[in-house]
């Protein structure tokens, strides 16, 4: 294989890599992106998770204090009542009435209080919730806007990597590109390695004399036999 023959491969192949390299590095930032619209929507989860839970310590409070309200209210009457009765025992009725009504007012008193502490907590814990996803978003958005920018620069790095790549490829001889293409659609993505010391440079396979003057004589493309990858001569 001619000299020139492997330094356009060996040209063609370092483009390959710089392609592969730009590939990986715009599929990182698409999945930090992802990434970053899971963690916000996790967090507006979150968020709203608190607000039904505010909602509902508010509806409760809100019936605990009606509760209360008619307790009150049938305590009062109960104790007019009592000052009305004239007979003993119409008296110790309504005392007893007065008695359950007011440990039911008590009850509900201790509800509403605890209610009341249901509702501060979640609130609060709802505003931390809300402050925690506002940094967050606009965390998200800073750093979504800088993937944005590099993710669009890289892609137009991209096409200007695989222009310069489809260019340099067609000036190579179509069944040494083909040889080429075939191997680096194999197991590995270098498609060629040098002869170092009689070995092959990339999986170490030692290489038969004969078949290492075939090499140094270029006439023709060696593959490894047990790689497959494209021999050529150390240098």
């Amino acid at each position: 294989m001619e000299s020139q023959v492997v330094d356009e491969l060996l040209s063609l192949q370092e483009m390959d890599g710089e392609i592969a390299r730009s590939r990986v590095e715009l599929s990182a930032m698409e999945e930090e992106s992802r990434l970053l619209e899971e963690r916000l929507e996790a967090a507006r989860r979150g968020e709203s998770a608190i607000a039904v839970r505010v909602e509902e310590a508010d509806r409760a409070l809100r019936q605990y204090e009606r509760t209360v309200q008619a307790g009150r209210a049938t305590l009062k009457r109960l104790q007019q009542r009592a000052q009305e009765v004239a007979k003993q025992r119409a008296a110790m009725a309504a005392r007893v009435e007065m008695d359950a009504a007011r440990q039911n007012l008590d009850s509900a008193e201790t509800a509403m209080l605890e209610g009341m502490q249901v509702q501060d907590r979640v609130r609060a814990e709802h505003q931390a919730a809300l402050e925690a996803l506002e940094l967050e978003q606009q965390a998200a958005d800073e750093r979504l806007s800088e993937i944005n920018r590099l993710s669009a620069e890289l892609a137009d790095s991209l096409a200007i990597q695989r222009d310069r790549r489809e260019n340099r490829a067609l000036r190579i001889d179509g069944s040494v590109r083909s040889v080429y293409d075939r191997v680096r659609a194999g197991r590995t993505s270098e498609a060629l390695a040098p002869v170092v010391e009689g070995v092959c440079g990339h999986c170490f396979t030692s290489i038969p004399l004969q078949r290492q003057a075939e090499i140094r004589g270029g006439k023709a493309l060696i593959v490894c036999e047990t790689c497959g990858v494209i021999l050529h001569a150390d240098r």
